[in-house]
């Protein structure tokens, strides 16, 4: 038996996942067949898939669809493999897994607010931020900006080192929660493959080398839960189609609960109006967000909202608008109106007042 079919089957068999040929040497998808390969790259397949029609050569049990051919059937997997080198590319999303890919790629940082986006670093001035130059120093910030332990000194999940140096975290998803994947959304240099991703199965040798195992741990832990919060910031949680109206918007809680009950009432009252004109805003979306941060920073300035709650509230009404939460121009419009208006405060009007 050859090393790629026997890998395949102790994933699929032993572990439970679902895999799919990955190109001899590589960690791409084997190739299409001719009728299923697009005329150009990102192009529809000539097939017409991932339509509702889908294409015969699924039900024939060919693998022309990466990561969506993927299987767990014995016969399938020792028709594929048998006879071919090819590798072992795991389906994340029906495997019920989340891969949290750090990358280690020689290239300088980026501005200080694209290293945890979302997350207003300025709040946390004890982080060394001179030092960051890779994905695990990217996630090891995120785990001291949340208060919680590494998640990579003695890694207590399956832990995977990539020929480029890379590390890839394995987990395995909460009972009822599904993800998708994004480059980037929870921090440079992270990615996290999930939902219709492929992640290269542990023992496979390319052409830079082998995704070997390190570390005691051989199987994926469950996801740390405030792992889980993160990948639902950042916009990672899948949400159904048919799931229903939008959530209404949080309204994250006044810095001054016990402050007067005036300026309280002001606060929450100018909070709603602009979380709700974000949310609803259609045409001119960066003025509506460049002016809701700045208004809502105002008030941050002066004391009655917590910065990092209004930065969050703002994203998430800006995703119902459309807005994808990791595009950089949004958060880069966001912070520069929240910080504007921090520097001037906003009077507290008296009792009465409107906003």
């Amino acid at each position: 038996m050859n090393g790629g079919l026997e890998l395949a089957l102790r994933c699929a068999e032993r572990r439970g996942w679902w895999v799919h040929p990955l190109l001899p040497g590589s960690k791409r998808p084997a190739g299409n067949c001719r009728r299923c390969r697009p005329p150009t790259p990102g192009a529809r397949p000539a097939c017409g898939f991932p339509d509702a029609a889908g294409c015969a050569c699924l039900t024939a049990g060919r693998y022309c669809h990466g990561v969506r051919a993927a299987t767990r059937e014995r016969e399938l997997i020792h028709r594929w493999w048998r006879g071919r080198d090819f590798g072992v590319g795991v389906a994340t999303g029906p495997s019920g897994l989340v891969v949290l890919d750090l990358d280690d790629h020689d290239r300088p940082p980026p501005e200080e607010a694209l290293l945890l986006p979302g997350v207003d670093l300025t709040q946390h001035r004890d982080a060394d931020l001179g030092r960051i130059r890779t994905g695990v120093d990217v996630l090891e910030l995120l785990c001291r900006v949340r208060r919680a332990g590494s998640l990579l000194e003695a890694p207590a999940t399956l832990t995977v080192q990539t020929p480029s140096g890379g590390i890839h975290l394995w987990y395995r998803a909460q009972d009822t929660s599904r993800y998708v994947q994004g480059a980037g959304r929870l921090g440079w240099q992270v990615d996290v493959r999930a939902g219709w991703s492929t992640a290269v199965a542990p023992g496979t040798v390319t052409a830079a080398g082998r995704y070997r195992t390190v570390g005691h741990q051989d199987r994926p832990a469950r996801l740390p839960r405030w792992v889980a919060l993160e990948l639902d910031r950042v916009g990672l949680r899948h949400r159904d189609a048919d799931a229903g109206p939008p959530r209404r918007v949080r309204l994250p809680r006044l810095a001054r609960e016990r402050g007067p009950q005036d300026a309280s009432a002001y606060a929450a009252a100018a909070l709603r109006g602009e979380l709700e004109a974000v949310a609803l805003a259609r045409a001119g979306r960066n003025d509506t967000i460049n002016r809701a941060g700045f208004r809502l920073g105002q008030l941050v300035g002066a004391g009655l909202l917590e910065h990092d709650q209004v930065h969050q509230a703002l994203t998430d009404a800006a995703a119902q608008a459309g807005v994808d939460p990791g595009e950089a121009k949004a958060q880069s419009t966001l912070r520069r109106a929240l910080q504007a208006g921090m520097r001037s405060p906003r009077p507290i009007p008296s009792p009465g007042a409107r906003s």
